[in-house]
């Protein structure tokens, strides 16, 4: 390697942990803030970018061309009643009128397609529809898990960093055999294994930091929390680079230098929120 390149490769390896360390202060600050506005705007920032780089991804799909707007409206109701709801900032009904909304919103993304004379309207309400469930639903299972514990929702975060940097670390150390090479050619079985023991190390963690606190529990509890967001996070990764090389792109998107897209950031926690709202609604 030349000297000029490993100039370029050190200057982007700064960019990268910087950009990373601004992502992950504003993420842990958010959540443990006093207030759960700083949160709920910051979340709900995470679910527009998340929406507009899917929405734009799957633009690239031919006879694909989603009206964003109505999706985009309707995730602001849907978040915010969510919120709104999770932390009772509002009465009963209001959060209730902006489900109505949220279900109305939907439901005009459907009848729009009457009026656009686009060429496939069907794929242009799956896509519509899809983003919802991959996106949406899952920031506002954040949010449901941010109201229930804050702690809760920092070791659904701190589990998926840590197994994620445990799985790189153990993967370019000792990787030799490819876990899933169509859809992901760098991922490596050993790799996997250094994630999912990173994994048990954090709930390990967790379990003595909350010892004496409202949010403890058995080290059994921590262990099933953590492996079902390893688990789930990994297949996360997976489908979200199956993809991106469906799409034939690299990143997401590029608002994060160093990282690509809101998406490639989140893409583990969004299969992996729903799942670890219901465990710790079941367990906890």
């Amino acid at each position: 390697m030349s000297y000029l390149n490993c100039i370029v490769l050190f200057k982007n390896l700064v960019i990268r942990a910087i950009s990373g360390a601004v992502f992950v202060a504003l993420v842990i600050l958010s959540i443990l803030a006093p207030m759960p506005y700083y949160f709920g705007v910051l979340f709900l920032l995470i679910a527009l970018l998340g929406l507009r780089e899917f929405y734009s991804l799957t633009g690239k799909m031919s006879q694909v061309s989603v009206n964003r707007l109505i999706p985009m409206l309707a995730g602001v109701a849907l978040f915010s009643a969510v919120f709104a709801n999770a932390f009772n900032l509002l009465p009963e009904k209001c959060a209730y009128f902006l489900y109505a909304i949220y279900i109305l919103l939907v439901s005009v993304a459907f009848i729009i397609e009457l009026f656009r004379v686009k060429e496939n309207p069907i794929k242009n309400i799956a896509i519509s529809v899809m983003g919802q469930f991959y996106i949406l639903f899952p920031i506002c299972a954040m949010t449901i898990l941010e109201a229930k514990e804050p702690i809760y929702l920092l070791a659904f975060f701190i589990t998926i960093w840590a197994s994620d940097t445990g799985a790189y670390l153990t993967g370019m150390c000792f990787g030799k055999h490819k876990m899933f090479e169509r859809v992901s050619p760098k991922k490596t079985w050993e790799g996997l294994f250094g994630g999912f023991v990173f994994s048990l190390i954090t709930a390990y963690v967790f379990n003595i930091v909350t010892e004496d606190s409202i949010a403890a529990q058995p080290l059994w509890s921590w262990i099933l929390f953590a492996v079902v967001v390893f688990v789930a996070g990994t297949l996360g990764d997976l489908i979200e680079s199956l993809f991106k090389r469906t799409l034939n792109v690299k990143d997401s998107g590029s608002i994060m230098p160093g990282h690509g897209g809101v998406l490639d950031r989140f893409d583990s926690a969004l299969l992996a929120a729903p799942l670890a709202v219901a465990l710790a609604y079941c367990v906890f």
